[in-house]
């Protein structure tokens, strides 16, 4: 649509965060929406390895200083969502949904913008360009999306189809391939390194 997307992406993006961090600052933490200790260094987070990973998540959140509020009624929301789709969530991430998914969207010290359970949504009824990778492509309406980094410059979707592929989750707009075979997989990379699942 516009032939110089990426950059008008990355000013908008860079003019809000610079908004963004300028609101943290002058409230004195890391959440707006409630006030909360100042983040610790995100680089020192050390995962209970035996914890599941919505448990995870949420303590990386805990650890930056966020507190996202879960979902309220989320069992109706995604019994709606598998219905809608005519699918059944992998069992990790509906764990994640039904107990860690944030009321709002939830914007994480890392820029990864981690979607409201009623935000999550299947490729094509998001994404309006073609996919790259015709694997991805030919389950498109099986993928949903849950998470997208900076407003949009990329996001990543599950697969949500019976399949070799079930449960693996890819990056789409940024060369739309697979970055976990697992929700669980995906979550213990992100909070180990936030740019291993770029």
């Amino acid at each position: 649509m516009f032939s110089h997307w990426p950059w008008t992406s990355l000013v908008i993006c860079v003019g809000v965060a610079v908004a963004y961090r300028a609101i943290v600052l002058l409230c004195g933490s890391r959440s707006v929406q409630t006030a909360q200790p100042l983040p610790k260094k995100r680089g020192t987070f050390e995962a209970d390895p035996s914890a599941l990973p919505h448990a995870t998540l949420a303590a990386f959140w805990a650890y930056g200083g966020d507190y996202p509020v879960p979902y309220p009624d989320a069992e109706k929301v995604v019994r709606d969502l598998e219905r809608r789709h005519g699918i059944v969530l992998p069992d990790d991430f509906r764990a994640y949904l039904l107990t860690t998914a944030p009321k709002d969207d939830q914007w994480d010290g890392t820029d990864m913008i981690w979607w409201s359970l009623s935000r999550v949504r299947s490729i094509p009824e998001e994404y309006e360009h073609s996919l790259k990778n015709p694997l991805i492509a030919a389950k498109a309406e099986r993928y949903l999306f849950f998470a997208d980094y900076c407003l949009w410059f990329w996001a990543w979707a599950i697969c949500c189809e019976a399949g070799e592929d079930y449960g693996k989750v890819a990056i789409i707009g940024a060369g739309d391939r697979w970055v976990a075979d697992s929700f669980t997989d995906f979550v213990k990379a992100y909070v180990g390194n936030p740019d291993s699942v770029n």
